[in-house]
């Protein structure tokens, strides 16, 4: 059975759900319109609603390799990898990548990657407008007057 997000939930101000420890990672499929069924593979977007970003949850079991490089036109893409190892060719030249790499691709680049070693390698890719970045915490972010509650 393929994974679906769990206790979907939305407010005013969010959408929420609930995707697994990344170990169940591999048990969510995506629907390729041209390689078809894609194990491993979760988009964010409309289960959340982004707006200013694409997210995806992936996980790719140990010697296996995406099956195609890609660019894209608009997007820069950051690669976050939480476990396992692999490696990331970004235009023929390859990086090894293992738990606590972050790699940072324009959207020219084109891209692929594997897992190594014995175990899946789970991540995670945030995609955005290159260019598009005019605010962050420093100038975007606002303290709110409200008290801290946990109650």
């Amino acid at each position: 059975m393929t994974r679906q997000p769990q206790h979907p939930r939305s407010g005013n101000h969010f959408q929420f759900a609930e995707f697994g420890a990344p170990g169940q990672w591999g048990e969510f499929v995506l629907t390729h319109p041209r390689l078809g069924a894609v194990p491993g593979k979760v988009f964010l977007k409309e289960v959340l609603g982004l707006t200013g970003m694409e997210v995806s949850l992936g996980s790719l079991p140990a010697g296996v390799s995406i099956p195609f490089l890609h660019a894209h036109t608009q997007n820069e893409e950051l690669y976050l990898v939480l476990s396992g190892q692999g490696e990331l060719q970004v235009d023929g030249e390859i990086l090894p990548i293992q738990a606590g790499s972050a790699v940072r691709v324009a959207p020219r680049g084109v891209r692929g990657w594997r897992a190594l070693g014995a175990e899946p390698m789970t991540y995670l890719v945030i995609q955005a407008k290159a260019g598009s970045l005019e605010q962050f915490t420093g100038s975007d972010g606002l303290v709110s007057e409200a008290p801290v509650s946990w109650s």
